[in-house]
């Protein structure tokens, strides 16, 4: 039976044993699905599958990764370089340029690293959206085709958030409001009356926020 996923404010430590991410016992391995569990709580699964959606887990163990973002957000040490051998020369060049743009766009989260595997959303001047969405590609695997995917998707949301936040942020609300009805009226959707637009824009300057 599937285990309940943890809060996602929780990514710095295990969502089994909660114990904080560590450089020893705890070292924090993802899942091609992008979860996160310490090898520690791996090694004593009955199955070779992810304990919150069953995924299988096609790689072996002691050959995938450790999540290097993770360990640097909890003030671990982290090593200059491990060891991944994938198919040839050409996607380990590519595995660690990802890998390091990864790691480098944690660092975002580092004012959010809290006591106990916990993340305190007040320190950081990401946006919640933001936030949630950094976390979610720090939890990407990249060693398996299905971990990049799950990356390059949550790198193409991230990346539109980021314009989206933007936007809103260099445009005053009457620009916006002129903006949001060139659009309606460009698409022919003349049944939104001002009041709902104005309701709208101000869902939008608020969830920013």
């Amino acid at each position: 039976m599937p285990v309940q996923a943890a809060q996602w404010t929780e990514f710095l430590s295990c969502p089994i044993c909660y114990n904080e991410f560590d450089e020893n016992v705890h070292k924090p391995i993802s899942l091609g699905c992008s979860h996160t569990v310490c090898k520690t709580c791996l090694n004593k699964l009955h199955r070779k599958a992810c304990p919150f959606d069953q995924t299988a887990i096609n790689t072996d163990i002691d050959v995938l990764p450790v999540n290097f973002a993770l360990l640097q957000l909890v003030g671990a040490q982290v090593p200059d370089h491990q060891s991944i051998k994938l198919s040839n020369l050409g996607e380990n060049k590519h595995y660690e340029i990802a890998k390091k743009c990864v790691e480098d766009l944690a660092l975002y989260l580092k004012p959010l690293s809290g006591g106990k595997g916990v993340a305190s959303l007040n320190q950081s001047a990401l946006s919640r959206p933001m936030q949630r969405k950094l976390v979610t590609l720090v939890n990407c695997q990249l060693v398996e085709e299905e971990g990049r995917v799950r990356a390059m998707r949550a790198a193409r949301s991230l990346g539109e958030r980021t314009v989206t936040e933007l936007i809103l942020q260099h445009q005053n609300p009457q620009q916006l409001s002129a903006n949001l009805w060139a659009a309606v009226r460009a698409r022919g959707c003349q049944f939104l009356g001002p009041g709902k637009i104005d309701h709208y824009l101000a869902f939008l300057i608020g969830y920013q926020g």
